[in-house]
């Protein structure tokens, strides 16, 4: 712990250096007077690196459903158990754990499990979702070895606003939820609630049974809960307060596969997550404190087996980073972080914790008006031993002067400590397990072209090498006891490629949107004499995956048209053939006394697809669902 302050106080002493130093050059009147902006220039990586921001009219579009439906019509492959059950994400050929998920800059991933379900992730609640490819996403954290994921939610410094969205759908589908923004331009507050509950209640083909007969899902209702509060305070023209906390409740019951005897399954998931931060600004630098808390419990339930298992995770973290700016075009972040984490489960036989203590560095040099390099590196340790260095170099090129084509390349390495399951989990977990590393790479392209009257032509195209080793795997050990070990080399690599077009005018709007993936993920090592997996594609990863998109807006009327396209993936079992599924979504807008109407109907899975995305896991045919949403201005 002495070393801990050590690290921090030298830090603050750095940041209180500076910030002396900068006032003392700035005579008193200067220092009174000229106005400081608030939204200082940060490095951006994006000509360097792979990021996208959803659109808002995606998010518009889903603003009923959860993370894990918005991302499936994305270029991330979501594993979806099926309606309220467990989904999880994979980038670029890899597993859940090794995509990251922050919420306001908090990790979500389990310290226990290591993965986030994004069915417990309501898009009602997210202002912005960023997707951080590959080396991007060391700009968040370590571990998301094909990317991660950036969750936003913010109150708006603006006056009153307020929206109400109310929906019904198939099989007992109910959906309401309230948001708020108020306050001044000093103070301002946003709240968000939120309530949801089906039965789930859908009819599927049976694949399994003799003659494929029809049956209706059973035991499978959920609902949901939650509040998200968020705060601001401009406390002086150089300093603000920022605070959120998200509190969420959740049961669902457990349904049984096609193959598995009717047993009574429930899971029960609370959680609280909150941050606080305070940043000051300066004209040739900022600097901010961020302090969060996120407490998450489960609750498993298993009727048959007589399992009643609670388990507690709890992660404390304070970071702290600097921001100045520069007369060259050069640009740097970096600050340290603090995180401990603490867990409690039965298996584990007594409480585990670990303490992780972070340096991290982001910076940019523009050599040209064409060219530009960067740097993103990170050091983290677990309790002051095993130092695990990462980094990404980056470089850009404009070809042309308007940004009609740009080039990037980017590769460097990065790790992914073992989750406190693999290492504690009794029986079974293994303390000595090393953290899994990936060296990876990355060219593409990208065009923005005007075409005039009002249109614009946007493609992208990127292929990526990603090279895992110390890849954790169970494995029978002796019985029916299975160990984890740091076992499996795994080669992951593809190319990913998009074309968009969109029309604008002020009474329209047209956008078409492709995309494709090509993601070949294969195992490279042998385990045993008996394994049969050497060079065979990971379980449950396809290997090509596409999207198209169609929206269409005149006047007050909407229309859009979403399809998606999941190839065949291997399992332990059989081999899951693909299936392409299509959405429909009609919306008409009304405005009465300054009160905003938007009606909105929707069909998913328009052409009835039978399908399953897990073994032996039913999925849902046509469904409809109603959405009416109001917005109030002050």
């Amino acid at each position: 712990m002495k070393l801990n302050r050590l690290i921090w106080f030298s830090f603050f002493w750095v940041i209180g250096s500076i910030h002396i130093h900068a006032q003392s050059r700035l005579d008193k009147d200067t220092f009174r007077m000229k106005e400081v902006d608030l939204n200082a220039q940060k490095n951006n990586d994006k000509n360097r690196l792979k990021t996208i921001t959803i659109d808002s009219t995606v998010l518009i579009n889903h603003q009923s459903q959860t993370l894990a439906d918005l991302l499936s019509q994305s270029s991330v492959f979501v594993k979806d158990y099926g309606p309220g059950m467990v989904a999880t994400p994979g980038f670029r050929g890899t597993a859940a754990d090794q995509t990251k998920t922050f919420w306001n800059g908090i990790p979500l991933n389990s310290s226990m499990y290591g993965i986030q379900d994004l069915n417990l992730i309501p898009v009602f609640l997210l202002d912005a979702v960023d997707i951080n490819y590959g080396g991007a996403s060391l700009a968040n954290g370590s571990g998301g070895f094909g990317g991660s994921l950036n969750l936003k939610s913010d109150s708006k410094n603006e006056p009153y606003q307020a929206e109400l969205i109310s929906t019904v759908g198939s099989f007992g589908d109910i959906k309401n939820c309230l948001g708020m923004n108020y306050g001044s331009t000093k103070i301002w507050g946003g709240t968000k609630v939120y309530y949801e509950m089906a039965e789930n209640n859908f009819p599927y083909i049976n694949t399994f049974q003799w003659g494929n007969p029809a049956e209706t899902e059973k035991d499978a209702a959920t609902y949901q809960y939650g509040v998200l509060q968020s705060f601001g305070w401009q406390l002086s023209e150089k300093d603000i307060l920022t605070a959120n906390a998200w509190y969420q409740y959740s049961y669902r019951h457990l349904p049984q596969t096609m193959i598995s005897d009717l047993n009574h399954e429930y899971q029960i998931d609370e959680s609280i997550r909150t941050n606080a931060e305070y940043r000051h600004y300066e004209n040739n630098y900022n600097w901010g404190i961020d302090a969060s808390y996120a407490n998450e419990y489960l609750y498993y339930h298993n009727e048959l087996d007589g399992i009643n298992e609670p388990s507690t995770n709890q992660r404390y973290e304070l970071k702290a980073d600097i921001n100045p700016v520069f007369k060259i075009p050069f640009h740097f972040n970096g600050g340290l972080d603090e995180i401990e984490e603490v867990a409690n489960i039965k298996e584990y036989e007594g409480i585990k914790q670990r303490n992780r203590t972070g340096l991290w560095a982001d910076a940019g040099y523009d050599i040209s008006k064409r060219w530009e390099i960067g740097l993103i590196a990170r050091t983290e340790e677990i309790d002051f031993r095993s130092v695990q260095p990462a980094f990404t170099a980056s470089a850009s090129y404009k070809a042309l002067k308007k940004e009609e084509l740009n080039f990037h390349i980017n590769g460097g390495h990065n790790y992914n400590y073992p989750n406190l399951n693999d290492l504690y989990w009794y029986p079974g977990g293994n303390p000595n397990l090393q953290p899994e590393h990936s060296w990876f790479s990355e060219a593409g392209a990208n065009s923005d072209i005007d075409l005039h009257n009002h249109n614009t032509l946007h493609s992208d195209i990127s292929v990526f090498s990603n090279w895992i080793d110390n890849y954790i795997l169970w494995t029978p050990a002796s019985g029916s006891i299975w160990q984890a070990e740091n076992l499996k080399k795994v080669w992951a690599r593809g190319i990913e490629a998009s074309v968009s077009f969109d029309h604008k005018t002020s009474v329209a709007d047209i956008m078409v949107k492709v995309s494709y993936q090509y993601t070949p993920s294969t195992d490279q090592s042998l385990v045993s004499a008996y394994d049969q997996t050497l060079g065979e594609q990971l379980i449950y990863i396809p290997a090509q995956t596409a999207q198209a998109l169609c929206s269409a807006s005149y006047l007050k009327y909407s229309l859009t048209a979403e399809y998606t396209y999941t190839g065949s993936r291997n399992t332990t079992d059989i081999p899951l053939p693909g299936y392409s599924l299509v959405n429909l979504f009609v919306g008409r807008a009304l405005v009465y006394h300054k009160i905003h109407f938007n009606l909105t109907a929707r069909c998913y899975n328009l052409f009835n697809e039978s399908y399953q995305a897990i073994i032996w896991r039913p999925m849902p045919g046509r469904w409809y669902e109603l959405s009416l949403k109001v917005d109030l201005w002050k």
